[in-house]
């Protein structure tokens, strides 16, 4: 498993959900019902973070068009 360099620059609730999203795809190879019931039961409401991370990349590559 490999993780972006800029991982460690993100909240550590961010981490968090990388990593865990990451291993329960060892188990569950899509975002099925079954994934996301894995993901709430670990995280709680992971969708926030989820939105967090969608956020923050879009800012990145606008950055990186302009």
């Amino acid at each position: 498993m490999n993780f972006s360099d800029e991982l460690p620059a993100l909240k550590f609730e961010l981490w968090d959900y990388v990593i865990i999203h990451e291993l329960l795809h060892f188990s569950v190879p899509n975002h099925g019902k079954l994934w996301k019931s894995l993901m709430r039961s670990h995280l709680g409401e992971y969708e926030a973070h989820e939105g967090e991370l969608k956020r923050i990349a879009g800012n990145k590559a606008l950055q990186r068009t302009r």
